[in-house]
């Protein structure tokens, strides 16, 4: 009978009612374990034992701009804007490089990290503590607002702030440099053509120079000029010559009429001949001076479309333009934010008072199962 009593006692140990009860049972030593608690966390959680770290922020917005002269010298385009703010795959590209092992090393090294996280050169594997170290105190996120923000954490309030702006700096050298890698083989290889396009007019030039010394200077209206006065010279030949018999049967020699028919006989004689010299020259030189002339046009137009594109690509090569918009540089902190003692202290508090009451249920409970 008793024990029928006891299950449902047992059973409803841990209600609302029992709990309260166990509470005021045993307050006296759960008010000493989180008094006790609470002191050790402030305690431990000072700068005593755990070394306070400042936090800098730069927050700064991708370009959309790759190309410099397409930017500035090419179509107009939105893409291409120099002053858009970069999207998402920009945002994405940046943190990249912001986590790159070149900006991690640069950085590691201009401020001498390795001595300021008080790390032995000759300890085992320096370089991987160190680095660690660094990305335990420096990261890089998006935002919402397709912004990229770097934090610095540090004991230094003025280091992680000129970390901070450091890195943000970094950004642009680094990817000024990934693409002047690339820019550079763009521009050789638009010289490179460039020059072969010059080097082609100039023999195109030269032919037409020595085409022009044969006395080919414009194919089509020379032979049409040449064309019009042989055939007045083959006519006046014909005619004269034909009417020439007609004059010497009614007239003498030496009359004026006949000297003046053979005079004019023998000028267009010397004409047709020098109009046919003409044609079996431009015969020769006529069909070169066509495909040199048409060739010339073509490269022309090649050749400017190369000039533009090698200035296009002199400019991407000489020239820098930011590859960010700053929105907040990094300050030196007044208020530090690591730890947050009383967050330490609170957790810290909690967690005892919930272990304690976990320890006391159970001996509780194993004192009632020894007395049952």
């Amino acid at each position: 009978m008793n024990d029928l009593q006891n299950t449902p006692r047992r059973a409803n140990y841990m209600d609302a009612s029992n709990l309260f009860i166990f509470i005021i049972k045993w307050k006296w030593h759960l008010l000493i374990i989180a008094a006790v608690a609470a002191l050790g966390a402030t305690i431990f959680s000072s700068s005593a034992f755990i070394k306070p770290k400042f936090k800098s922020a730069v927050i700064l917005f991708p370009s959309s701009t790759n190309s410099i002269s397409k930017a500035l010298l090419g179509a107009v385009e939105e893409e291409q804007d120099v002053l858009k703010f970069g999207k998402e795959e920009q945002a994405e590209q940046l943190l990249q490089i912001l986590n790159s092992d070149e900006i991690r090393d640069r950085v590691i090294e201009k401020f001498d990290l390795m001595r300021h996280y008080r790390i032995d050169a000759s300890s085992d594997y320096p370089q991987t503590r160190v680095r660690k170290e660094f990305e335990s105190n420096v990261s890089f996120s998006r935002t919402e607002f397709m912004s990229v923000q770097i934090e610095v954490l540090d004991e230094n309030p003025e280091l992680a702030a000129n970390m901070a702006n450091t890195i943000s700096d970094l950004v642009d050298s680094m990817k000024t440099k990934i693409q002047h890698e690339r820019a550079w083989q763009a521009y050789n290889i638009v010289e490179a053509a460039y020059q072969d396009k010059r080097k082609r007019m100039q023999e195109i030039e030269d032919t037409m120079q020595y085409l022009r010394s044969k006395g080919i200077f414009d194919y089509e209206s020379q032979s049409a000029m040449y064309n019009e006065e042989y055939t007045k010279a083959s006519s006046v030949y014909e005619n004269e010559t034909a009417g020439l018999p007609i004059l010497q049967k009614y007239r003498k020699e030496e009359d004026t009429l006949v000297i003046a028919t053979k005079a004019r006989i023998k000028g267009a004689e010397a004409k047709m001949k020098s109009m046919k010299a003409a044609l079996d020259n431009f015969a020769k030189y006529g069909g070169a001076n066509v495909s040199m002339a048409q060739e010339m046009g073509w490269q022309r137009k090649a050749l400017a479309d190369l000039r533009e594109k090698f200035a296009k690509a002199k400019i991407d090569l000489d020239e820098t333009l930011s590859n960010k918009f700053v929105v907040n540089k990094a300050v030196k902190a007044e208020k530090k934010s690591y730890p947050i003692r009383w967050l330490i202290v609170l957790f810290s508090t909690l967690s005892a008072l919930f272990l304690s009451v976990l320890v006391l249920i159970g001996m509780e409970s194993y004192a009632q199962f020894k007395r049952s």
